[in-house]
């Protein structure tokens, strides 16, 4: 089937099957679901239209505009979405089996349980009728940055050389998929189904792989530098020929040498000892209550029940690591970074949160910039002041003192 085997609707026809459709969203009754099916449309400008439900089957939407738009629930199956632009786009529990998608814009889109299977990006099925037509799609330009495609089915697929970075991809079905040569740098792939998927030279730096299903996977050349501990332990058997991040020269057994070390550095400003610097360490339920913390660096460190309890921290760097559950109880916190942390249920009962004044009237804030938490988590805790930029508290009135 060609271009020129699909229909071409007049201007007025559109605009009558949108209305009639945008009328069905809100009174079924009255309106009708609209359909497009097999209409060429490249170009066509839809930006920010609410058209859920809508059927574009085998439709040419190719370089068309359609940012912003609500496509819940809409069957594209076989249709043309090639060079189209769905940026911030749902596209939740939508059709897309069998779509061409080469050089798509879908950064920010919202995938949520669509159907991407047989093929999608690689092999076109247009059907009409009893026919089918075969056809190549090319992937090698196609944008998920940031995309939700978490739940989503995506077996079979083909995202060779895909922009993914940043994709959440959690709990989706990704049986034989390729990704091969993908950017997935950060992608949140937890409890996914990677059986058969192939990650050939795929770039996977610091992606979440906890909960994984993995057999016969492959990892042949692909980067998965930067993953926290519990990530790694996931798929360092299965990943023998891919590169990792040698081991961490600081860990849990040699944790008191190191903050001896430290001591030792502080007091003699520098010229005795050197700086504690853990990073990807797995120092999960380390017991470091009613310690004095000072510059001391945990860098991407699994510190999952963690307990700091009465403990004070000055400057101390929590940048993107897992404190998921850890202790603060009556912690000082002045001058930290929890910089793309996760905090989820951590307890701050009775912490208190403030800058870190220096010589001269400066300070250094407390840094939660694009951290993982939520306003629940400071409920008993004292907040002076704080950066809580990129994160659920930004722009929130959060309440602080002084």
């Amino acid at each position: 089937m060609t271009r020129q085997d699909l229909k071409v609707p007049s201007p007025e026809e559109l605009k009558a099957i949108i209305g009639t459709h945008l009328l069905w969203t809100r009174t079924p009754s009255k309106g009708k679901r609209g359909d497009l099916s097999y209409c060429s449309l490249p170009g066509i400008d839809l930006s920010g239209l609410d058209l859920h439900g809508l059927v574009f089957t085998g439709a040419d939407l190719s370089g068309a505009r359609l940012d912003n738009c609500d496509f819940t629930e809409c069957d594209f199956f076989g249709g043309n979405l090639s060079g189209a632009h769905l940026r911030g786009a749902k596209l939740r529990r939508a059709i897309l089996r069998g779509a061409r998608l080469a050089g798509t814009d879908l950064e920010g889109a919202d995938l949520h349980e669509a159907d991407l299977r047989e093929g999608v990006l690689y092999r076109h099925r247009k059907r009409v009728g009893e026919i089918e037509v075969d056809g190549v799609a090319e992937a090698e330009m196609t944008n998920f940055f940031r995309a939700d495609l978490s739940n989503a089915k995506l077996s079979g697929s083909v995202f060779k050389g895909a922009r993914m970075a940043g994709a959440i991809m959690a709990n989706a079905t990704m049986i034989g998929a390729d990704f091969s040569g993908c950017d997935m740098s950060g992608a949140d792939l937890r409890g996914a189904n990677l059986s058969g998927t192939n990650f050939t030279n795929a770039r996977m730096v610091g992606v979440k792989m906890v909960g994984v299903s993995i057999d016969k996977t492959v990892f042949t050349g692909a980067d998965l530098t930067g993953l926290m501990p519990e990530d790694m332990s996931q798929v360092k058997g299965w990943a023998r020929d891919a590169k990792f991040d040698p081991p961490p020269v600081n860990n849990r057994d040699n944790l008191p040498a190191v903050l001896e070390t430290h001591e030792k550095w502080l007091q003699s400003d520098g010229r005795e000892g050197q700086q504690a610097v853990f990073e990807r360490a797995d120092l999960s339920r380390i017991d470091l209550a009613g310690r004095m913390l000072r510059l001391v660096v945990f860098r991407r460190c699994s510190l999952a029940g963690a307990d700091f309890t009465q403990t004070r921290l000055y400057a101390v760097d929590f940048s993107g690591s897992d404190l998921r559950q850890a202790l603060f109880r009556g912690a000082m916190m002045k001058g930290g970074r929890f910089d793309a942390a996760d905090l989820t249920g951590i307890d701050l009962t009775g912490s208190r949160i403030a800058p870190l004044p220096l010589a001269g009237g400066a300070q250094i804030a407390t840094s939660f910039r694009g951290a993982k938490l939520s306003p629940s988590l400071f409920t008993g805790a004292d907040v002076l002041a704080g950066d809580f930029s990129d994160t659920a508290l930004a722009g929130s009135g959060f309440p602080f003192r002084g």
